[in-house]
């Protein structure tokens, strides 16, 4: 493959990457240069300029890399390292068996989660916080985490991968946020200073400096992260003096989960903007010509909070007495009430006559241009 052809090919692929999982074709350009070891697409371009070519089997792995679905919507405006590390969490994930069930470990944000079929269990990074364990159906259902033998072994699973990330964590902070000297001075792995009490900004609470090492720079009272905790209390009015200590003197892990009953269900959300969407849409069913399928287009459509909906159509576009019956039809399954009104203004494109012929949009535009040449002079075309 030569070096324009291949360019051409890592263009298209990102660009139907970036179509599939609708983010921003430059977001996916740079994801597929990380693929490739650069960290960014102008480096590639750069790189590429001065003749650097991937082999096959790293086309290959670009190949299956935009085979790979973007599954999480809140990762969609994220910047493209954010995205790589998604991808990398995926990748990492373990995969086991539990009995009969299926389950994949993984850790996402220092929080640790194993899921299976119709469960979750997610642990904290924080060591005080319990566990959430989550199902789509009742307590009395058929899931493999409503079995006490079941879930104790999937929660030993994720506690001891919550333990190695919390490790890892301790390992990047400087040794004096982990471990107090003698007087119980630490220091702020954020680089906050060194102070034998603390003060959080979420609850209030005073905290000593053992307390907070302990629990891994998280409030033991109310769980807020290091970035909710400070060594002086500047939001407060008396300096701090009103502030409760924290009672919990040491993390301790929680050995009943919290359970949580997911609908997974879809939910139908219905507002101005899909009811007119759908409406639209059945102008175009009830449009029979190019004029009239230009008019469902143009149609001025708007809904009001008393379920009352307003069409007005173009009249040299749609035959005023022409009633649009699959909108209706659509409209009274949404329980609207509908108000038709024929306009006049301006239209796309003179001689709307034409449209009145065909049905085909090919043909139309052939015919439009025709008569424009003929009659009218060339259209302006402008970008």
């Amino acid at each position: 493959m030569t070096e324009t052809k291949q360019l051409r090919r890592l263009k298209v692929l990102a660009k139907r990457y970036a179509r599939a999982n609708r983010i921003a074709q430059h977001q996916a350009l740079d994801l597929i240069a990380g693929e490739l070891g650069f960290p960014h697409w102008n480096k590639f371009i750069s790189a590429s300029k001065k003749g650097w070519q991937a082999n096959s089997e790293q086309l290959a792995g670009v190949e299956a890399f935009v085979r790979r679905p973007l599954s999480a919507a809140t990762f969609r405006k994220a910047d493209p390292e954010a995205m790589s590390r998604r991808f990398a969490h995926l990748e990492q994930a373990e995969h086991g068996m539990i009995g009969n069930h299926a389950y994949r470990l993984q850790e996402l944000l220092h929080d640790v989660i194993i899921a299976g079929e119709g469960w979750s269990i997610r642990v904290p990074e924080n060591p005080g916080a319990i566990p959430i364990v989550e199902t789509f159906t009742e307590q009395n259902g058929e899931c493999p985490v409503l079995d006490p033998e079941f879930l104790e072994t999937a929660l030993s699973l994720a506690r001891h991968r919550a333990a190695q990330v919390r490790g890892d964590i301790s390992v990047d902070w400087p040794r004096r946020s982990t471990k107090p000297d003698l007087d119980g001075v630490v220091r702020h792995p954020l680089g906050r200073g060194e102070s034998d009490v603390w003060f959080c900004l979420h609850c209030d609470g005073k905290i000593t400096g053992t307390q907070i090492a302990q629990n891994l720079w998280h409030c033991p009272g109310c769980g807020a992260s290091p970035l909710d905790i400070f060594d002086e209390p500047f939001w407060s009015d008396d300096g701090g003096k009103s502030f409760l200590p924290v009672k919990e003197d040491v993390a301790v892990e929680r050995d009943e989960p919290n359970f949580r009953i997911v609908d997974g269900r879809p939910k139908l959300d219905l507002n101005e903007e899909k009811f007119i969407l759908l409406i639209r849409s059945a102008l175009l069913d009830d449009a029979t010509n190019i004029s009239e399928r230009l008019g469902a287009l143009l149609a001025e459509i708007s809904v009001d909070d008393e379920n009352c909906a307003w069409i007005a159509l173009e009249a040299d576009l749609w035959p005023e007495d022409k009633e649009p019956v699959q909108a209706l039809a659509v409209s009274a399954l949404l329980g609207l009430e509908v108000e038709l009104e024929s306009v006049w203004s301006t239209i796309p494109f003179a001689w709307p006559g034409l449209g009145e012929i065909t049905s085909s949009t090919t043909e139309y535009t052939k015919m439009m241009l025709d008569t424009y040449a003929q009659h009218g002079g060339s259209p302006d075309r402008k970008a």
